[in-house]
């Protein structure tokens, strides 16, 4: 309950772009910015076409280009779209919103409520022009209060067969929680390298009714194209997870997210009854029937890696799976919201990323942690490139420049580029002093 508590009373306030530093003092700017909530004086992006702009007939994810972004709407379906969430409007009291966040968070026994709403608006990518697509705003905790909405569009909600190429989804992150704007593209890099099936990411620069946003995290969606080019399918069960995990009275929370998934989660109930009647000496056996152990063991030493300090492993938070067909319809893990890592500023118990079902009951089997060792090592040689992450750093923060100012991103910039190399050691002396084993709960 309190690390809800925490996660709530931090994400209640994001601010907009607009000046926030005539109206508060020194100390509470800074505040605001090491939860990363303000934004400065955002500075509008100039449409212009560009071969770059569309890969493979497709949006492009390339990490090099910052997509510039105008959205038109009826002003008065965008101020109701911003007062938007999940748990009703942000115009009620903030004590009773967060009583409603709390107590939804802490049930798991029937699906979040959704009270977002569709829109039509226009929108410019790079100069190119596509009129009438659906808009609605997205998130759960952190978009809740955003005056900086996190947005989802769907090209052909009311046009059919209109696609920006062969791209239908586009998915805009508004990094409130993030005070570089810079670390889910970061993350999603690493992810990358290291092989992982993990959605793509680029920045992008975003315009909404002629006012400036600041700079958002254009994040690729996951949907069914996705699962074709990570899975090479699209028919197994697809299912978001936020702040759930591996218990029966659960499932309804399972969020599914395809026509053909399960609505009533179904599927996990197998790796839910053995997480819940297998012995230690025979769960390795059982599990890797319902779960690609050696893949999971990936994404976990990822996730340490990065510090992401809000995910699967340490908030049961920001995660999607996916029943692969191919293979067997075994459960691979998928990450998502990586802005919340990673975990730079602060110092979190690798404890943490043993909270979680899976992670807590797999720490007890010996033969997993030496695994997760020898993967946590390997990584750091493949995917852990300081040199090329630090030079990642700066030249997303040159395109964070062009689309924000404010005083404290060079702060916050330079404190994540000294977090790159120390990772790699802080990592080795977790290894070399070895992980948790044998946690009960």
């Amino acid at each position: 309950m309190l690390r809800v508590l925490i996660l709530v009373s931090l994400l209640v306030v994001i601010c907009s772009c607009e000046s926030m530093f005539n109206e508060i003092n020194n100390s509470e700017q800074l505040w605001s910015s090491e939860l990363g909530l303000e934004r400065g004086s955002c500075i509008s992006c100039l449409p212009s076409v560009s071969e770059k702009t569309l890969e493979k007939n497709q949006l492009t994810f390339n990490i090099d280009h910052i997509l510039c972004i105008h959205l038109s709407m009826e002003p008065s379906d965008f101020e109701q779209m911003r007062e938007e969430s999940r748990f009703g409007p942000t115009t009620e009291k903030w004590a009773t919103l967060w009583g409603g966040v709390v107590l939804q968070s802490l049930k798991c026994d029937a699906p979040y409520p959704s009270q977002f709403n569709w829109y039509s608006g226009n929108i410019s990518i790079d100069g190119l022009n596509i009129s009438n697509v659906g808009i609605r705003k997205k998130g759960f905790l952190g978009s809740i209060f955003s005056e900086v909405p996190s947005i989802k569009i769907v090209t052909n909600k009311y046009v059919k067969g209109q696609y920006l190429g062969t791209t239908k989804n586009i998915t805009l992150n508004n990094n409130a929680q993030d005070t570089t704007r810079v670390t889910t593209c970061l993350n999603a890099r690493v992810f990358e390298l290291a092989g992982y099936p993990a959605p793509r990411c680029n920045l992008a620069s975003v315009t909404i009714n002629g006012q400036s946003m600041g700079a958002y995290s254009h994040l690729e969606t996951i949907d069914r194209d996705f699962l074709i080019r990570q899975f090479g399918n699209d028919n197994g069960h697809l299912y978001e997870g936020q702040l759930v995990d591996f218990w029966k009275n659960c499932l309804p929370r399972w969020e599914p997210k395809t026509k053909q998934t399960n609505s009533f989660g179904q599927p996990l109930l197998a790796i839910i009854k053995i997480l819940d009647q297998v012995t230690d000496e025979l769960l390795v056996e059982k599990l890797s029937q319902h779960l690609n152990i050696k893949r999971f063991i990936t994404f976990w030493a990822l996730e340490i890696i990065l510090g992401h300090n809000d995910g699967y492993a340490s908030n049961q938070n920001n995660f999607f799976i996916y029943l692969d067909p191919n293979d067997n319809g075994r459960i691979t893990f998928i990450p998502w919201g990586f802005e919340n890592g990673s975990n730079y500023e602060s110092e979190w118990s690798v404890k943490t990323y043993f909270q979680s079902r899976l992670p807590n009951r797999l720490s007890r089997i010996p033969e997993v942690i030496i695994q997760l060792e020898n993967e946590m090592n390997l990584l750091l040689k493949q995917a852990w490139n300081e040199a090329y992450l630090v030079s990642l750093i700066d030249d997303l923060s040159i395109q964070v420049k062009s689309t924000e100012s404010s005083a404290h991103h060079l702060y916050y910039f330079n404190k994540l580029k000294a977090w790159i190399p120390k990772r790699r050691a802080e990592v080795e002396i977790l290894i070399q002093k070895g992980l948790p084993r044998q946690i009960k709960k």
